[in-house]
C-alpha cells in the first residue's frame, strides 16, 4: 500500500517536479554507490582465515619454545599467502594420520611441512605443485673406537679365513720338512743354531715367513738352504697377498658403510622408521620388517643407542636432525633409496589448488628462494 501510495504521489507531480524528483533520486544513488562498491571489494578480506596444518618435523615446520612456528615450509607458505592475499592460522600437528584425516574431514584447508607425495597419500588427498626436493634415505650409526675396529678386523679375518688357513698349513709343512732334512745332518750335532727338533723347524719357518730372520736357527745342509731360499721368496709373496687382501677388505667395509644405499641388504638390518612416514611406506612397499616410532627424534635415539641398525626417512629431515643432535654418533645419508618430492597437501577438489600452484611456480623459480633452500639442504 505504501508503494502504491508513493506511485500515486509521483503521478500527481507536475512534469517539472517529476524531473526534479528523478534527478534527486539519481543523485542519492550516485552518492551511495562508492560505499557499496567498497563493501563488495572488502568482502573477500572478511573471509575466515585459512586453517593450515603444519607437520611438526624440522626443518620443514616446528614449534619454537615461545610457541611460534618456524621452518622452511612455513616461510614458503607465508610467501604463498601473501600472493593469495589470504589470512591464515598455523596449527601444529604431530602425526601424518591426523593431517590426512583432518584434510579429509575438512578441519584443515591445507597442510604444509615434510609431506612427501606418495601413492598411498594420493588416494586420500590432493597435492599441489612440488614444493621441495626430497627422497627416502638411510641413516647409519657411526662405527668408531677399539671395539668397532676389532669387530671390523674380525669380520675381515673371517672372510679371508681360507687364505689364512692356507698360510698356516704351508708354514707347518715347511717347518716339518726342514726338521726332517736337518735333524740328520752331521753338522747339526752339537750346534745350537741347527734345526734338530720339530719345534726348531716350526720356529724357523715362522720367523722366516714374517721376514724377521733372527738367524739363531739356520739350515746346514744344501737341500735345507735351497728350501730356505725358496721359502723366503714364497713368504714375501704370501704375506704381501694376505696383508693387501686384509686392508682391501677393511677399506671396502668402510666404503660400503658410507654408500650403503647402493649396496646394503636392508633385510639383514634392524630397521626403524616413523609410522606413516615416507620411509615407512617405502619399507612396507618392499616388505621389510621395521620398528615403528611416533617421531623421528625417537627413531634416531634408538639408532644412537644401538637398538636399531638403520633409520629410513626423508633425506632432509635426517640431515637436519643428525647435524643438530647426533653428529658424533650417526652417519649422514650418502644417497637416496628413492627420489621424491614434497608438496602442500589439500582436500580433494580444493579451490585453493590452482592459485597455490601458480604461486608455487613463481616462488620456487625465484633465485632468492633457491638460495634459501640450498642453505637448508645443499645443492
Amino acid at each position: 500500500m505504501i508503494a502504491r501510495g508513493a506511485d500515486r504521489s509521483v503521478d500527481c507531480l507536475t512534469p517539472v517536479s517529476r524531473v526534479l524528483y528523478l534527478m534527486l533520486l539519481a543523485g542519492l544513488l550516485f552518492w551511495l554507490a562508492p560505499p557499496m562498491a567498497r563493501a563488495l571489494d572488502a568482502e573477500p578480506a572478511q573471509a575466515p582465515p585459512l586453517r593450515i596444518a603444519v607437520y611438526d618435523v624440522p626443518p620443514y615446520g616446528y614449534t619454537n619454545p615461545d610457541g611460534s612456528i618456524s621452518g622452511i615450509s612455513v616461510d614458503l607458505w607465508r610467501r604463498i599467502a601473501e600472493r593469495l592475499e589470504r589470512q591464515f592460522k598455523l596449527i601444529p600437528v604431530a602425526d601424518m594420520e591426523s593431517i590426512l584425516g583432518g584434510l579429509e574431514q575438512g578441519r584443515f584447508d591445507a597442510a604444509i611441512g615434510a609431506i612427501t607425495i606418495t601413492s598411498e597419500r594420493e588416494k586420500r588427498v590432493d597435492f599441489s605443485y612440488p614444493a621441495h626436493r626430497s627422497g627416502v634415505a638411510v641413516a647409519l650409526r657411526k662405527d668408531k673406537g677399539t671395539l668397532s675396529a676389532l669387530r671390523s678386523y674380525g669380520a675381515a679375518t673371517t672372510e679371508l679365513s681360507p687364505l689364512i688357513f692356507g698360510s698356516l698349513a704351508m708354514l707347518i709343512f715347511i717347518g716339518v720338512m726342514m726338521w726332517v732334512i736337518e735333524r740328520r745332518h752331521p753338522s747339526a750335532l752339537g750346534s745350537e743354531s741347527s734345526v734338530v727338533t720339530l719345534r726348531d723347524g716350526l720356529y724357523w719357518a715362522i720367523v722366516t715367513m714374517t721376514t724377521v730372520g733372527y738367524g739363531d736357527k739356520t739350515p746346514k745342509s744344501t737341500t735345507g738352504r735351497v728350501i730356505a731360499v725358496s721359502w723366503m721368496f714364497a713368504s714375501l709373496v704370501w704375506v704381501s697377498l694376505l696383508s693387501t687382501s686384509l686392508v682391501s677388505r677393511l677399506t671396502a667395509d668402510r666404503v660400503e658403510a658410507r654408500e650403503m644405499v647402493n649396496t646394503i641388504d636392508l633385510a639383514k638390518k634392524k630397521l626403524a622408521a616413523v609410522a606413516q612416514s615416507s620411509g615407512a611406506e617405502y619399507l612396507d612397499e618392499h616388505r621389510l620388517t621395521y620398528v615403528k616410532f611416533n617421531n623421528l627424534p625417537d627413531a634416531l635415539d634408538s639408532l644412537a643407542d644401538g637398538k636399531s641398525d638403520a633409520v629410513v626417512n626423508s633425506v632432509g629431515a635426517l640431515q637436519y636432525l643428525i647435524s643438530k643432535r647426533h653428529a658424533n654418533t650417526e652417519e649422514m645419508p650418502q644417497g637416496l633409496l628413492a627420489p621424491a618430492y614434497m608438496a602442500i597437501a589439500l582436500p580433494e577438489h580444493s579451490p585453493l589448488k590452482r592459485p597455490i600452484d601458480e604461486a608455487l611456480l613463481k616462488i620456487t623459480s625465484d633465485p632468492e628462494w633457491i638460495a634459501l633452500e640450498e642453505r637448508f639442504f645443499g645443492k
